[in-house]
């Protein structure tokens, strides 16, 4: 098999070859090979998609050459890294969205809903009836937080408790001064 008929392809995250283009496209016909995983062969430059090269989703038995022998084989090029966001082999971890700062300043992922209630009841909590509900979406937001490792926002739900109890206690301190006045 000369170097340009060796092929390799990425399965579960590792470079596997060399094959032959007869083995890519037997497994391209059972489905085990799929046209987004990665192939490569001499002299390509990079790794590309198995859709991407005709010959192994149809077949063309003019470029069918018969295996030989080779002695020394080429060391494929690094596999090309992973864009975030996109489809890995299942041996690898899933990336969770939820776990990542940046995302979760721009939209709501992986928060406690109770922290995010709390949050905007904490806002709200300057229309007074609003405040009772801030405190005690507030603790339940915590306690959410504490049985849920996984799940973040916890300044949301301290905000809430704060900005609550601050506009409780104002409104109690406004009726003491009122009862105070009236004695």
């Amino acid at each position: 098999m000369s170097k340009t008929d060796e092929w390799y392809f990425v399965r579960n995250g590792q470079a596997v070859g060399p094959v032959t283009i007869q083995q890519l496209q037997a497994d391209a016909r059972s489905g085990v090979l799929k046209p987004t995983d990665q192939v490569w062969r001499e002299p390509m430059p990079n790794w590309m998609t198995a859709g991407g090269i005709m010959d192994i989703f149809a077949p063309n038995p003019a470029t069918a050459a018969p295996a030989m022998p080779q002695a020394r084989r080429p060391a494929p090029p690094p596999l090309p890294p992973m864009p975030v966001g996109y489809a890995t082999p299942q041996s690898t971890p899933q990336h969770d969205i939820g776990q990542d700062a940046g995302m979760r300043m721009l939209i709501p992922v992986g928060r406690s809903g109770w922290a995010i209630a709390a949050g905007y009841l904490g806002l709200l909590s300057l229309i007074p009836i609003f405040a009772p509900f801030a405190v005690i979406f507030g603790f339940v937001a915590i306690r959410d937080i504490r049985k849920h490792p996984d799940r973040h926002g916890m300044g949301r739900a301290i905000f809430g408790i704060v900005a609550g109890s601050l506009v409780i206690l104002f409104l109690l301190g406004m009726l003491g001064m009122a009862i105070l006045k009236e004695l």
